[in-house]
């Protein structure tokens, strides 16, 4: 017999995962089904990290941070981190930090206006959005790139897939475009019923799975303008 309440479907590893639902119930009760399936496993690399002329970090995620944190004690350096969650992560590991607003284009623009000299490296995952390395040599910055976690794909289980096709109304946040390709895989052939929020455009033209009843982007890439478009999906399928 399908499940008569909403679900909402979590994907990022479980971390995050249980950060974001806690969130939600704090905002919207407990009328919802939750279910955890990571889309992927972060496992961090292992080798030491050199700053032999390092002036500056980049970290473009919360995993880069845990990563190179547990490789290299040194916390002179200064890091420049994409939004306030990675900075925040940042400074609890004990660097200090500045935020930019949650993008690679805002990070590569904060950067050329402060013009950090020296050379930078950027710590970050085996697959990124934007080409941080790229578009900050083209302007001029010496910068060298590390992969410091590699991000597995985890398969959906049967039980995910059938929770899934029983639910009412599966709400769908999600993170990053590759996130994004990964679910969509795994539910192309997916008889659910979805409600998707990409946390940008080039997440939401990442998305390869089932055509949408409805889809609200959020209107800034972090978990609070998440959560106000699931308010937004909320409001339009209220709970029966």
């Amino acid at each position: 017999m399908p499940h008569e309440r909403p679900l909402l479907l979590l994907t990022r590893p479980r971390a995050q995962s249980a950060r974001f639902a806690a969130d939600f119930v704090a905002r919207f009760g407990t009328g919802f089904d939750i279910l955890t399936a990571p889309a992927m496993e972060i496992l961090p690399e292992r080798d030491p990290i050199p700053l032999d002329g390092v002036s500056a970090l980049i970290f473009t995620s919360e995993n880069g941070v845990a990563a190179f944190a547990a490789v290299q004690p040194d916390r002179s350096l200064h890091a420049w981190c994409v939004g306030e969650r990675t900075a925040d992560a940042a400074r609890a590991a004990g660097f200090t930090a500045t935020a930019s607003e949650g993008t690679a284009e805002t990070l590569v623009r904060d950067l050329a206006a402060a013009g950090p000299k020296g050379k930078l490296l950027h710590l970050r995952g085996e697959h990124a959005a934007g080409d941080v390395k790229g578009d900050l040599a083209a302007l001029g910055f010496e910068i060298e790139k590390r992969v410091v976690y590699r991000q597995a794909a985890l398969p959906f289980g049967t039980d995910v897939l059938a929770r899934v096709a029983q639910a009412p109304l599966t709400l769908l946040p999600l993170f990053s475009p590759r996130s994004a390709r990964l679910v969509g895989a795994e539910l192309h052939d997916s008889p659910g019923r979805f409600a998707l929020v990409p946390m940008s455009p080039a997440v939401a033209a990442a998305w390869t799975g089932p055509a949408p009843l409805a889809q609200a982007q959020a209107e800034r890439p972090d978990a609070d303008a998440m959560l106000d478009a699931l308010s937004r999906l909320i409001d339009a399928f209220p709970a029966p």
